[in-house]
């Protein structure tokens, strides 16, 4: 067993009275507040540049930049800072820590990207770090504080462990809050708040080379158009060394892990791919042995973790272009991994998918596997917010078999 899973394994779920669940919330409440006060008072250029005689940028990517703050040489992180942002301090910016910021935008909708963001489950916290590649190596939820409703879908309040494999090894103990506030012109604005707070109770691991630091960051998501999503996040650091050098390269580190977010809407389609396939097929993990795009004797893939997957017919036509699998060329049908329907190689995509192995819960399978056309535009084109209130609320959907033709002939599998 790894040195990250050992310490997961040895993170407790925490037992928290409702005096501590309500000290949480309220905490949460007032890091919100001064994170939207503080985005208001931004000042950025007619371009939505922050300016550059307080923010010097570091990293880019698409239309994400991320932007360090200057500092003064007497502006080192210190034990005092340290101890504010484990009492849930609500001004870390007082203390003139290390500070990021990052502006943007992202192709897609709000829905998906507050998807992406949402994690009510270590499971899930690790299928997505494993999908955008954000930089943990390993997490865990220790308590859930306040859970998402039918009614308000990406609303998650929990306390959570992040391991980071930086510079010098460090972790973190957070309350991590997710959900939608309107703005004051009346938009929903998505927010993802995670604060570092100690807890008595959690064992540290110096023991293991990994230091127990703190941040305090925020980001909010706003629908800026019907294609795009604006963006933006500020974080402070402290890292508990007075190595400047090294914490200078942690931060260039975490400016590098914050532009996965460009990854955020292709990770909600991926979970909107496994919840239906799981829906559909019964599926909940990978076979062992890998999918292979031209072995169709077994039928795909016969079986995921305990479910036995019912062995595909062979057809003699293409489900989505109606075009038949007959001809000179034998042209070899490939099995949707969704719908278990058999299409050609014109009308199936190869796409990336993360899930926890049912034989090591510690362990992210991440495969590539076929879906058809009509699956992944689906995945595309639904709505995330129905999609995450059967999955929070424990509710299946019957899947209709009645499936509309559509013709995708430019499509190729990657």
């Amino acid at each position: 067993m790894s040195k990250d899973d050992l310490m997961a394994q040895a993170m407790p779920h925490l037992q928290l009275s409702a005096q501590d669940m309500k000290a949480i919330l309220e905490l949460s409440v007032r890091m919100l507040e001064t994170n939207l006060t503080q985005q208001k008072e931004l000042r950025l250029t007619r371009d939505n540049f922050p300016d550059s005689r307080t923010w010097r940028e570091v990293r880019r990517k698409d239309g994400i930049r991320v932007f360090k703050e200057f500092q003064s040489q007497n502006s080192l992180p210190s034990g005092n800072s340290a101890t504010c942002m484990r009492a849930g301090f609500s001004h870390p910016e007082e203390f003139e820590m290390p500070s990021l910021l990052m502006l943007g935008t992202i192709a897609g909708n709000l829905n998906d990207v507050m998807y992406a963001s949402i994690a009510t489950s270590t499971d899930a916290m690790r299928a997505r770090s494993k999908f955008v590649q954000d930089g943990i190596v390993n997490s865990k939820v220790l308590c859930c504080v306040e859970s998402p409703s039918s009614d308000d879908p990406f609303h998650t309040l929990n306390v959570t462990w992040r391991y980071y494999s930086l510079s010098e090894p460090r972790d973190y103990t957070c309350i991590e809050a997710t959900g939608m506030v309107p703005n004051d012109y009346g938009e929903l604005v998505g927010f993802h708040l995670i604060h570092s707070l100690g807890f008595a109770q959690l064992p540290i691991f110096r023991n293991h080379g990994v230091e127990r630091a703190n941040m305090s960051v925020c980001s909010f998501f706003r629908q800026k158009s019907t294609t795009l999503v604006e963006c933006y996040r500020r974080g402070y650091f402290d890292f508990y060394s007075s190595n400047e050098m090294l914490n200078n390269i942690s931060l260039h580190t975490i400016s590098t892990q914050w532009l996965s977010m460009a990854r955020y809407v292709e990770c909600a389609q991926m979970k909107k791919l496994v919840w239906w396939m799981r829906m559909r097929t019964g599926r909940d993990s990978f076979a062992s042995s890998s999918q292979s795009s031209s072995s169709t004797s077994s039928g795909g893939i016969a079986m995921i973790g305990q479910n036995t997957r019912p062995r595909i017919q062979s057809a003699t036509r293409c489900q989505v272009c109606r075009r038949g699998f007959g001809g000179f060329l034998r042209t070899a049908p490939r099995a949707c991994a969704c719908c278990a329907e058999w299409v050609c190689k014109r009308c199936c995509v190869k796409k990336q998918v993360c899930v926890v192995s049912s034989h090591n819960r510690s362990k992210v399978n991440d495969k590539k596997l076929i879906f058809c056309a009509q699956c992944v535009a689906e995945g595309s084109k639904s709505d995330a917010a129905p999609v995450l209130r059967e999955e929070v609320m424990g509710l299946r959907t019957s899947y209709s078999s009645t499936r509309r033709t559509i013709t995708c002939s430019t499509m190729e599998t990657e």
